[in-house]
């Protein structure tokens, strides 16, 4: 049985909002917007390919759901997916992790052989396992850029959101820094900086294009601040610490923050995209 996002789920509210019910039970009111975003994302059919920090992403819609009782949020995994169904998110796993490619297939064998017409919008999210140091960023963007570009030109019905790599927290501290000091590699930060790098060429690519910035929401703090470290120069960000209990799946709180913002990008792309009201 999974643990419940409730409380969780309330207290990122009211970081988010600052709204505190003065009930005396000390519940938080649920931002209005939320509601309205998952209304609206509600009312398509969207499919998201995806691996492990996937789920946990799903795992926070589910509990977003369950707080919102007006909006009927029908979440299911692929296998469950009929062409009657109505508005839906549908979500499978794709492809093994630590091989992208293989991803990037798995997603367009699926579109083409069993959603073509039959979906509204589709997404395909790398894990931050599939990068690393010594990734060859040029080429993985490569075969993505291949793989959604073919998909794009083949289903025009379909609606192809891009969502960034997600990232690993990277440690500071004093201790951190005397290794740097001493001319140690950082291999955390070396990781990070290859997906951050993916992710800039991602926006460079299809800055026109929706994206959902899974890397933005995971290191941006409810106040607006990101977590950061510096390289040559250059700013570079990372997972929160407070957002994961193992440095790169998203624990309760993670899971939250990280659907909230899913669920707010996506209904701004659907609302652009469709007659869905305001």
């Amino acid at each position: 049985m999974k643990a419940s996002f409730g409380p969780v789920l309330a207290f990122f509210i009211v970081l988010l909002s600052g709204c505190q019910s003065s009930n005396e039970e000390g519940s938080f009111i649920m931002p209005q917007n939320l509601a309205k975003d998952l209304e609206t994302f509600a009312s398509a059919r969207i499919f998201f390919g995806h691996q492990s920090v996937g789920n946990n992403i799903v795992d926070g819609l589910e509990s977003i759901a369950q707080e919102v009782q007006d909006v009927d949020l029908s979440i299911m995994d692929f296998n469950s997916f009929s062409e009657s169904a109505g508005g839906c998110l549908v979500h499978s796993r794709v492809g093994k992790n630590t091989e992208p490619l293989s991803k990037c297939v798995d997603f367009g064998r699926i579109i083409d052989q069993e959603l073509s017409g039959k979906i509204d919008y589709a997404m395909l999210k790398f894990c931050y396992i599939d990068i690393n140091r010594d990734s060859d960023v040029a080429k993985m963007f490569n075969d993505y850029q291949q793989t959604m570009d073919d998909l794009i030109g083949r289903h025009p019905e379909i609606t192809f959101v891009h969502a960034t790599i997600p990232l690993r927290h990277s440690p500071g501290g004093p201790s951190i820094w005397l290794r740097e000091v001493l001319g140690r590699p950082n291999n955390s930060k070396l990781d990070n900086i290859k997906r951050n790098q993916f992710n800039q060429l991602l926006y460079s690519t299809y800055g026109s294009s929706p994206i959902i910035d899974v890397a933005a929401s995971e290191s941006t703090y409810p106040d607006g601040k990101r977590e950061s470290f510096k390289m040559d120069g250059q700013t570079y960000y990372s997972l929160i610490g407070d957002y994961t209990n193992d440095g790169g799946h998203l624990n309760e709180i993670g899971s939250a923050q990280v659907a909230s913002t899913f669920v707010q990008e996506l209904a701004q792309i659907i609302r652009g995209r469709s007659s869905v009201p305001e």
